[in-house]
């Protein structure tokens, strides 16, 4: 069925302009065209479409993240173009200066927002 269908991930932007400022020039996504509901950027092999609904409504929760293989020099990048990784203090010492968190299994989690208040992040795991 689904299994080896290529995923399309959706992020609900205010502006056109500025999410592709932000995708282009501080992620490095690669902007393929603007259609008449979103602008379409790719990441590797996935499609990323970003829409400008009625309303945009920051949540909580990580609304689209990266596996990347060296986590260190991806925050230690994105840090210097900007971004300001979120700190959480219920993760206390497992969260280290630059935002990166272990947890007890070897992985890596670093969590930052875009100019709208959507969570992403970059993800290291020891098991894909």
């Amino acid at each position: 069925m689904l299994r080896y269908a290529g995923p399309i991930g959706h992020i609900a932007v205010a502006d056109f302009g500025q999410a592709r400022a932000f995708c282009e020039g501080v992620l490095g996504l690669e902007f393929v065209r603007k259609d008449g509901f979103a602008i379409v950027m790719r990441s590797g092999q996935i499609m990323l479409r970003l829409s400008v609904p009625p309303e945009v409504t920051p949540v909580s929760y990580t609304v689209f993240g990266w596996e990347v293989m060296e986590i260190e020099t991806q925050v230690a990048d994105l840090t210097g173009r900007g971004v300001v990784f979120e700190r959480y203090g219920r993760l206390g010492d497992d969260q280290d200066e630059a935002g990166r968190w272990l947890t007890a299994h070897g992985d890596k989690v670093a969590w930052f927002k875009d100019p709208f208040g959507n969570l992403l992040s970059l993800s290291q795991h020891v098991e894909p």
